[in-house]
């Protein structure tokens, strides 16, 4: 038999553009498009399930863990990672993700920043999550993170603490900056440039792979910038999309590739979080 910590994860990234409240045409959407692709693991993006633009519709529109299962028909032997509105047993909703498996719920992240910047409201509407925790998906440890999640390094480093193989990043970023003349391995918005860098590092950092899921579309007169992307362990990215349409990528993830990138180094090794964990008790203890 073969061991399935070695087979490689064949994960697709699905650069979709949700219809705002729109919850069961794109769950019918995003069940074909996990149809048509057969991945062991397909990663949506943040509120694909709602759209992003909810406002005061945010409990009309929650849903609970329960729910969703029954209300996507995924393909059997498919994992998907699916942003929604989660209605919690306190009432208070949160901008979730839900891995769902065989029509069961294997695990949900709840978003734990919550930009209040720009064009961005969400804590006014959205509780905040307060746990970062990983999953398993055919012998591979993965974590998710939600949009503003991956702009502070600290979650990437307590998913990396948790020997991590691969972050699923799931956003909703608005595209900036149009880019100029001809261009076939970038987004058409310069915003996402930085996505690409934070991905790349982070990536490089842990010797793990980072997949980034962008939504695109319009709502309310923001254009959402796809530039959906996957890096490598090594740092590089194996993948961008050039489109801010919906596009449907794919790759693998190799544990080969990750034991592979994390030679000669020894950053995760040598990493101590116990010394970190005192520094900051000591740190808030201080500003207390």
């Amino acid at each position: 038999m073969t061991d399935p910590t070695t087979r490689l994860l064949h994960i697709a990234v699905s650069q979709f553009g949700p219809r705002l409240g729109a919850v069961a045409q794109n769950a019918k959407r995003m069940a074909e498009i996990a149809e048509r692709s057969k991945p062991d693991l397909i990663l949506f993006p943040e509120l694909a399930l709602t759209g992003y633009d909810v406002r005061d519709r945010v409990h009309d529109l929650a849903l609970s863990s329960t729910q969703l299962p029954d209300l996507l028909e995924l393909p059997d032997q498919t994992t998907a990672v699916v942003g929604f509105i989660e209605a919690s047993e306190s009432g208070i909703p949160y901008n979730s993700a839900a891995v769902i498996r065989d029509r069961q719920i294997q695990h949900v992240h709840r978003k734990v920043y919550l930009p209040t910047y720009g064009m961005f409201d969400e804590a006014r509407y959205f509780g905040p999550g307060e746990r970062i925790e990983i999953f398993s998906c055919s012998g591979y440890r993965l974590g998710i993170l939600i949009c503003e999640d991956l702009w502070h390094p600290s979650l990437c480093y307590l998913h990396a603490c948790q020997q991590v193989d691969a972050i699923l990043v799931m956003a909703a970023a608005p595209g900036r900056g149009i880019r100029r003349g001809n261009f076939t391995t970038a987004s058409p918005f310069t915003s996402m440039d930085v996505w690409l860098n934070i991905a790349c590092t982070t990536a490089r950092l842990y010797g793990i792979y980072v997949a980034v899921c962008n939504r695109v579309g319009v709502e309310g007169g923001v254009t959402f910038a796809g530039g959906s992307l996957v890096a490598g362990p090594n740092g590089d990215p194996l993948i961008v999309s050039a489109s801010a349409d919906e596009q449907l990528l794919e790759a693998e993830i190799d544990r080969a590739e990750i034991i592979r990138a994390r030679q000669p180094y020894a950053h995760l090794r040598d990493e101590d979080p116990r010394l970190v964990l005192r520094e900051l008790q000591r740190i808030v203890a201080s500003n207390a």
